[in-house]
């Protein structure tokens, strides 16, 4: 019991930063404009979290102030985008070198360190311990012993999928993506939501890369995030627009995250456990794309006249 206790409050633990992210691409996804920069916004957020914690001793400013800064470079981004119509994949694509070199470089230039940044005065991020239900077991390492960014991004999930259902700020995203032309007729304006969608993104990112540095550890190491960013990314493409899949996917990968933790190396090496999320995801991809050409020859093939 205690390796399906450890294997779960794992899964759970790997499901947050995946999650965040990918509640954030989804947005980008509605407007037809999806950030494949998910990685590069992430890392930029658990280093900052790092070093804004590191610089007040507290964790709560930290989460906040790397919050602020991930909505203003969203912002900057969007502008980029939406006014400046930089093609938002090669903008994506360069966010993540960006993200890899750069954090790479304030590092080694702004703390004179190579590989981690640690301190005594990081505060990681409280668990919350839930009385009663963290004594149960499985259901306890499920829904107890968790960070409050593990419980927002569950309640992010129940936000968003209401909003589709009765928000009209929805309705004015997808319609930004799928009708602009339409949006505009009705006195929306496209180029606002094409940048909400992006600042929602980096916003909900860097509480991802802040939920890796201070969530699950009190420092940042080079590289911490480790492809979680294009787990996320995957995750936006295999749902397709819809919340409930979306969360569904992610969890599906957080707990193969967790897999490649628990198993033990004398039953799986640790080169395929680390594997596991990649094959998961790339075995999606392949799914995803036969049924997509299946669909559309379906969609294209005419009916016959049997008569």
């Amino acid at each position: 019991m205690d390796f399906f206790d450890a294997f779960f409050a794992s899964g759970m633990r790997f499901t947050t930063p995946i999650l965040l992210a990918a509640l954030g691409g989804l947005l980008t996804a509605w407007t037809r404009d999806l950030n494949v920069g998910l990685e590069g916004a992430m890392i930029f957020g658990a280093f900052f979290g790092v070093a804004i914690g590191s610089a007040t001793g507290a964790w709560l400013p930290a989460v906040i102030l790397t919050l602020l800064m991930g909505a203003f470079f969203g912002l900057v981004f969007g502008f980029i985008v939406a006014v400046l119509k930089v093609n938002v994949f090669v903008a994506g694509i360069a966010l993540n070198v960006l993200g890899a070199g750069g954090t790479v470089y304030l590092l080694r230039s702004l703390y004179g360190v190579k590989g981690t940044l640690s301190s005594d005065t990081v505060e990681s991020i409280p668990k919350i311990d839930i009385p009663i239900i963290g004594d149960i077991p499985i259901i306890g390492g499920i829904f107890s012993g968790h960070t409050v960014l593990t419980y927002l991004c569950w309640f992010l999930v129940i936000l968003t999928g209401l909003a589709v259902r009765h928000s009209v700020i929805v309705r004015r995203l997808k319609a930004s993506g799928e009708y602009p032309e339409a949006l505009s007729t009705a006195g929306g304006s496209v180029l606002s939501m094409r940048i909400f969608a992006q600042v929602w993104c980096f916003s909900l990112c860097a509480l991802a890369g802040v939920q890796l540095s201070l969530g699950q550890l009190s420092l940042f190491t080079e590289g911490m995030t480790s492809g979680l960013g294009f787990v996320a990314l995957a995750a936006v493409i295999f749902s397709r627009g819809r919340v409930v899949w979306l969360a569904a996917i992610s969890l599906v990968f957080g707990m193969a995250n967790a897999a490649a933790i628990v198993i033990p190396q004398d039953i799986l090496p640790p080169q395929f456990a680390q594997m596991m999320p990649y094959v998961v995801a790339l075995v999606g991809l392949i799914v995803l794309a036969k049924t997509s050409k299946e669909a559309a020859i379906r969609i294209s093939t005419p009916v016959l006249d049997q008569r």
